[in-house]
């Protein structure tokens, strides 16, 4: 299996004193996005998915939105000369690239992470003033 990054929206800034906290939100409401805007076509089921990853920095980890997919089985086909696995390969090729030209950063979506995160704070503590201004 190998993956392709299709990133996260940016609302969890490292080094905010909730960044854990919105970063599980975040990818949680992005996960949500893709299985539901972008379901994985029923031919390609066990040959792919979505998940969250972690990547290690030498500030911290960070997480992104990620697609598993079974390279070897798509890299078979790129060699085939059968009509059906070119097509087929082709189809996965074609929703490979709508999912990844997403736009994670847009106002809907921002909306609804900063919408599930203020449902999660306890304004009596304060929690929700560490919420970033996104642009």
């Amino acid at each position: 299996m190998d993956y392709l990054v299709l990133g996260s929206n940016g609302f969890a800034q490292m080094g905010e004193s909730a960044f854990y906290k919105k970063l599980k939100i975040e990818m949680r409401v992005l996960l949500d996005y893709f299985y539901s805007s972008f379901p994985i076509p029923q031919k390609f089921k066990t040959l792919a998915y979505y998940s969250i990853k972690t990547f290690h920095h030498d500030f911290g980890d960070y997480q992104e939105i990620v697609l598993w997919y079974d390279r070897t089985y798509f890299e078979s086909l790129e060699e085939s000369e059968i009509e059906s696995e070119t097509q087929i390969l082709e189809v996965f090729r074609t929703w490979v690239h709508v999912i990844d030209s997403a736009d994670l950063e847009s106002e809907e979506l921002t909306d609804q992470i900063k919408e599930a995160y203020f449902k999660s704070v306890d304004v009596s503590k304060g929690e929700h003033l560490s919420v970033s201004i996104a642009s």
